[in-house]
């Protein structure tokens, strides 16, 4: 048997979240055992990943590195996600009011092991109340802008986060320059290869040299490493995602007057979305769009109107992004995670999701010296995973559509490429199967993350997404009609749903009242430099 040589250097290129959120995780995973650098340029401006987050967070990243919720959400200005609401996705006459339905957080109840949503439309058809008030406790807390958290703190539902990327960075920095991470404050400016055409070193504007037995790509969208020193190919997929540009700003809230939204929107535009994001005094938004459907200014002033600005007086972030991932996320002796490895437009909150996921892999193969080409292979399959499964959901949300107003929703609609897994989810969800395996708690789900990544869109997802849209099974699911007691059993939980609302809209307090006494008077934002660009893609070093 081969005796292991552990590598002994970690050289993290890029600061920013993910680069932070990599040196945090490496630490708590393998302490003093491994030295790890964070190279970061203090010239290169960090706009963020994003600051819309998944559920997983706490459990993956922070409850992992021992810091409770109520640690780290006051020194990042944080607030409560509960879902992603829809709004005007569906078609709307001309006059009419806004449509909007919930893709929430919880776990959708089932029975005998087939999810409620299929007993929905066994007994419905899909008419009357829709999916997401029949079969999620969420929506109308949401719509009374409550919090996921009782008076006295304890969870209620399951909820994910809206907060300042920046704040977050400083924050890890902080926690993990005090455990040991060294911190260099320089600018790459070359990056030498060995004779096998790994990563030599990394040399630097003011003449410092790195060497190290590891490279973390963390450079955002100019992925120095991975694609510059490496040549590793990026694959292209807008033609299965239409998207590519970006325009954004902060906007103050009166939160006094209007509360705090618990979760985000997605606001359905000419040609792409504008997200909201609600923190305490004031909200992050941006239209994401088409390039080819609508030009600079004219996103710009379609967004500006949106929310009653003056496209004079306000300071816009104008961004361009291509969708799609490196056709390898680690190639020898280098691993990209963050926008370095991969990027989707933010309409379900992948960024930071992609960055805990890819972190959380890279310890599970962190290699030994000379990376074992298992190992490598190993964690290449599953970020492929990652990204393709998420992508694929994110198309859920454009080739269901029923809105035809504009070019950019009849592309949508009618010339998105779908993947195989895409279509064959498609098939048996008309079909009146369940697309994945079902759910049988809260518990289930995150007992682990690796069962949750292989699962991480499940069929509530889906139920919320399809159905949400008007995108229904051609047949209920057949065995059913089998069942002589289907029927009550549904009822029977279609009701305790409706008591678990009626409950928790008695008991929590409004995100607002919860927020302000849990910021106290002078919420972190107010410290922030970043107010100019929340939430979009992005490139920090």
């Amino acid at each position: 048997m081969r005796d292991i040589t552990p590598i002994r250097d970690v050289l993290i290129v890029g600061g920013g979240t993910s680069g932070w959120m990599t040196a945090a995780y490496l630490w708590k995973a393998f302490g003093s055992r491994v030295r790890i650098t964070v190279l970061e340029a203090p010239a290169i401006p960090k706009i963020g990943v994003g600051e819309a987050t998944v559920p997983n967070l706490q459990k993956v990243l922070f409850d992992f590195l021992g810091i409770p919720e109520d640690e780290w959400m006051p020194q990042c200005n944080a607030a409560f996600k509960t879902a992603v609401k829809f709004v005007n996705w569906r078609k709307r006459e001309p006059g009419a009011p806004d449509n909007h339905f919930y893709h929430p957080f919880g776990i959708l109840p089932n029975i005998d092991g087939i999810p409620l949503p299929q007993y929905w439309f066994h007994l419905t058809g899909g008419r009357g109340e829709p999916v997401d008030y029949a079969c999620f406790r969420e929506p109308p807390l949401m719509d009374a802008k409550l919090a996921p958290r009782t008076r006295d703190g304890k969870k209620a539902v399951p909820h994910a986060w809206h907060f300042d990327a920046h704040l977050v960075a400083d924050f890890l920095m902080r926690w993990a320059v005090a455990r040991g991470v060294v911190h260099v404050k320089d600018q790459v400016r070359h990056v030498a290869l060995d004779e096998q055409g790994a990563i030599a070193r990394v040399e630097c504007v003011s003449g410092l040299s790195a060497s190290a037995d590891l490279y973390v790509d963390c450079t955002g969208f100019r992925s120095l490493l991975i694609q510059g020193a490496l040549g590793e190919p990026f694959i292209d997929m807008s033609d299965q995602l239409l998207c590519d540009s970006a325009v954004a700003g902060a906007i103050p809230n009166d939160d006094a007057r209007d509360g705090i939204e618990p979760y985000t929107s997605a606001i359905a535009m000419d040609a792409g979305w504008t997200w909201k994001i609600p923190m305490l005094s004031r909200f992050g938004a941006g239209y994401v769009y088409s390039s080819k459907f609508a030009s600079e200014d004219q996103a710009t002033r379609d967004y500006a109107a949106l929310f009653g600005l003056d496209p004079d007086k306000v300071h816009f972030n104008k961004i361009r992004f291509r969708t799609g991932r490196n056709a390898r996320a680690w190639v020898k002796n280098c691993v990209s995670i963050g926008l370095s490895s991969c990027f989707l437009e933010p309409l379900e909150s992948t960024g930071i999701y992609f960055i805990t996921a890819a972190i959380y892999q890279l310890a599970k193969h962190f290699p030994a010296e000379g990376c074992a080409p298992g190992l490598v292979e190993s964690f290449n399959r599953e970020i492929e995973f990652m990204f393709d499964d998420s992508r694929d959901f994110l198309q859920a949300h454009y080739f269901t559509t029923s809105r035809d107003d504009t070019a950019f929703w009849r592309a949508c609609k009618n010339e998105l490429a779908l993947s195989d897994p895409m279509r064959d989810k498609i098939s048996r969800y008309k079909a009146g199967l369940p697309i994945n395996a079902p759910l049988s708690s809260e518990d289930d789900y995150y007992a682990s993350f690796d069962v949750e990544f292989r699962n991480f869109w499940t069929n509530g997802s889906y139920y919320a997404i399809f159905a949400g849209m008007g995108f229904l099974p051609d047949t209920p699911y057949p065995p059913l009609a089998y069942r002589a007691d289907a029927a009550d059993k549904a009822l029977a939980t279609l009701a305790a749903v409706k008591r678990a609302q009626a409950a928790l809209v008695a008991e929590l307090p409004t995100n607002y009242e919860f927020l302000k006494r849990f910021h106290g008077p002078s919420p972190s934002a107010a410290r922030s430099p970043a107010l100019a660009m929340t939430h979009g893609p992005a490139s920090s070093s």
